[in-house]
């Protein structure tokens, strides 16, 4: 039984983690990070949800699993990137065609100079999740998600329009 469930649970979330992770990353490594979110949740050995709450708890889970996985291939970029700077490394950076379609480049850049938080919370946004979805993601209560994101907004529209911002801490 726990494998038909997860067979059909991986099915219909592998390409829902994809995409949220695909907004971030290029499609190469959203791929890697779907599969390792999806491996994940297999080897914990999540109990099968027996009502809606319990698979609404498991769809929780593995979108804070993904987010782990986002931190820290964000970390290893940005070592990656200081090696890089420092001319230890030597990598040619990959171009994805995709990324565009899925989000615009001055968009994804505007969206990288956000603090951690706002990151999260806009990255939820656009991967398609209501705020009582990105709260419960979040761990963090509905009218805290609001306010995170509306204040995320305006840091994004403010980076966009005027390019004022850089720099800015989280109020």
């Amino acid at each position: 039984m726990r494998d038909v469930f997860y067979s059909e649970f991986f099915a219909d979330m592998l390409p829902k983690v994809h995409r949220f992770i695909r907004a971030r990353f290029p499609s190469g490594l959203a791929e890697d990070l779907a599969s390792e979110t999806m491996l994940t949740i297999w080897r914990k050995e999540v109990p099968v949800p027996t009502d809606d709450v319990g698979l609404r708890q498991l769809r929780t889970l593995t979108y804070k699993i993904a987010l782990g996985h986002i931190s820290n291939a964000e970390r290893k970029g940005a070592r990656e990137s200081g090696a890089l700077q420092q001319g230890m490394l030597r990598c040619i950076p990959g171009v994805d065609p995709t990324y565009e379609a899925v989000v615009p480049v001055v968009l994804a850049e505007a969206i990288a100079q956000l603090d951690h938080n706002d990151r999260q919370a806009v990255n939820l946004m656009i991967a398609g999740f209501r705020t009582a979805e990105i709260a419960e993601i979040l761990g963090i209560t509905e009218k805290a998600a609001s306010m995170r994101l509306a204040r995320a907004r305006k840091r994004l529209d403010r980076r966009l329009v005027t390019g004022e911002g850089e720099g800015e801490g989280t109020a």
